[in-house]
């Protein structure tokens, strides 16, 4: 018998897991995912959880260059469970009537995703804790795919002290005065009869003690002086020295609260051994970067550039993979590791396939919303980017609904600080463009191949191969991408 569980700390934190507590030795393996919530990647996170240290990156691949393709809870989360892009499931946003759980069960997406294609190869499914937001008291019923599915429900989603629960769709499970990630450490462990015993997990009264020195990196994109920048950010001011003292508390908070996740990698550390461990979240974060206060959504590094580390059979110890990798490829690499053939229409290959392509979209519809206490909105957040990584280029390219660009040299300004769009040859441009006009609403094939749609004779495989001075008029001639206006939702048509 082979196991799913799937498990979520919502204290920006959620826990997959699969596992099979019976195993010996089979052909298919089990898988245990641990997906945190909002956790970034440039703010070093990752350095304050010994456990994931020790039982990931020391005994596992990490993938520096993985990405979300979406940096938002609900579009993230749907893209990494179908192997889809945002623009292809259309779950836009966090609320109705773009997103939500309402908008994932309006549009049937459970009747072609990774949860169900495993359970037709006899996998036994489990989840436990955050799955995307809208699944209240009224919206419970389990989707398909999931033995146990125990998801936390509206309004205990983000109530850290009275989390609320329903196992298969049944009544609401309150625990008021309970801390949420403790529960899930609990619920997740009594999934898994195989697990060694584990000392009590670190209890909230010592949690908030933790790191009272911490403070966000001050990396060159902290609260710069100087804002190269479009739209709405370009116009932001500089921090104050208030904004920043409730950036770095906010830091604080943010390291503590994911140990509980960094127990629950300890805690399962004796499982049998034909299983992948994985190690991810579902976006990143901002905290004072480009003058922002906190949050995500927009399309720079920090808020969606990722954690990925995956262990187990044939996985590289202590390896660092720098190709190009995103959310979408998950699907992908869970079906070929556990040896099922992959159905027709993914977006994306696995995350080990050598051929897989150096570059892939970046999408967002909607306003930006500020956290950490702020009420703030911002206006005209939609925009289209492109991210390619290869030997030759490290590059970001984005087309905002404002008509604005970006063009940041990565290599050379991995901080993203010079845009150098208005000061780039005009033939390169036209490739870039070009590009994301292909990738803006790509399908299967389409995403993994983008530029055999622009050179039908496959002559053309990358971006140093599309540059060659004799393709200039091509390019050219080919039409630009732009938002005709700024919708908060993606419109197909």
């Amino acid at each position: 018998m082979r196991l799913i569980s799937l498990v979520s700390l919502t204290t920006t934190i959620a826990i997959v897991s699969l596992a099979d507590s019976s195993s010996k030795v089979f052909r298919n393996p089990n898988f245990v995912i641990f997906m945190s919530d909002d956790q970034d990647y440039l703010m070093h996170s990752l350095d304050y959880l010994p456990y994931v240290q020790r039982r990931f990156i020391n005994e596992g691949t990490q993938f520096t260059h993985y990405h979300t393709t979406s940096a938002t809870c609900c579009p993230s989360r749907v893209s990494f469970w179908l192997g889809q892009f945002a623009h292809n499931h259309n779950v836009t946003d966090e609320n109705r009537p773009h997103g939500s759980y309402y908008k994932f069960q309006d549009s049937h997406l459970d009747d072609a995703w990774l949860p169900l294609w495993l359970q037709q190869e006899n996998y036994k499914n489990h989840y436990i804790g955050k799955f995307i937001n809208g699944l209240d008291a009224n919206n419970t019923a389990a989707p398909k795919g999931w033995e146990h599915f125990e998801p936390l429900i509206s309004p205990g989603i983000y109530n850290f002290t009275n989390p609320i629960f329903s196992l298969n769709g049944g009544p609401l499970e309150k625990h008021p005065g309970v801390y949420q990630t403790d529960l899930i450490l609990e619920k997740s462990l009594a999934r898994i009869d195989d697990i060694a015993n584990s000392d009590d997990p670190v209890p909230p009264s010592v949690i908030k003690h933790l790191f009272p020195d911490a403070k966000v990196p001050r990396d060159p994109n902290f609260n710069p002086l100087v804002q190269d920048k479009v739209g709405w950010v370009k116009d932001l001011p500089l921090l104050s020295p208030l904004q920043i003292n409730a950036i770095d508390e906010h830091y604080r908070q943010r390291l503590r609260s994911l140990q509980a996740t960094d127990e629950l990698v300890e805690a399962r550390r004796n499982l049998v051994d034909n299983t992948y461990f994985i190690y991810t979240t579902d976006n990143g974060y901002h905290l004072g970067h480009h003058r922002m206060f906190a949050g995500k959504q927009t399309p720079y590094d920090t808020d969606v550039r990722i954690p990925f580390i995956i262990r187990g059979p044939g996985i590289a110890k202590k390896q660092i993979n720098d190709s190009p990798a995103t959310s979408s490829h998950f699907a992908a690499t869970v079906l070929d590791l556990a040896n099922i053939e992959r159905p027709d229409g993914l977006d994306a290959t696995s995350l080990f396939d050598p051929k897989k392509t150096e570059s892939f979209a970046i999408e967002f519809w909607n306003n930006n919303i500020v956290e950490g206490g702020s009420m703030e909105t911002h206006i005209n957040n939609t925009y289209k980017a492109v991210r390619l990584v290869s030997k030759d280029f490290n590059i970001y390219y984005s087309a905002w609904c404002t008509r604005e660009h970006e063009l940041y040299e990565m290599n050379s300004d991995p901080y993203q600080l010079v845009n150098k769009y208005n000061r780039t040859d005009p033939n390169f441009l036209n490739r870039l463009d070009a590009l994301l006009h292909v990738l803006h609403d790509c399908k299967g094939d389409v995403c993994q191949r983008p530029w055999n749609t622009l050179h039908k004779d496959g002559k053309v495989k990358s971006l140093k191969d599309a540059l060659k001075p004799k393709y200039d008029e091509h390019y050219k001639a080919l039409p630009k991408f732009r938002f005709l206006e700024c919708k908060v939702y993606y419109d197909p048509e």
